[in-house]
């Protein structure tokens, strides 16, 4: 008897299923971008004297890598 074929066929697909793996990169993403950004609003704010700019860059680059991680886990 032949085996029937397309997607009916296919056993479900587990790739829309979180991986603990993807939980470690969400974290890395928001810590990076604190990490980078704060680190450009510090060092920006030490030269200008404006010191304003340490928490700003932390917001700017969290917020930045919510929008990363949204476009990565949407794009796949």
């Amino acid at each position: 008897m032949a085996r029937a074929r397309g997607p009916a066929a296919e056993p479900p697909s587990d790739s829309r299923r979180p991986r603990e793996a993807d939980g470690w990169a969400i974290f890395s993403y928001m810590i990076g971008g604190m990490i980078l950004y704060g680190g450009i609003g510090w060092l920006i704010g030490h030269w200008t004297g404006i010191s304003v700019l340490f928490p700003v860059g932390m917001i700017v680059g969290l917020a930045l890598a919510i929008v990363l991680i949204i476009y990565r886990v949407t794009r796949s």
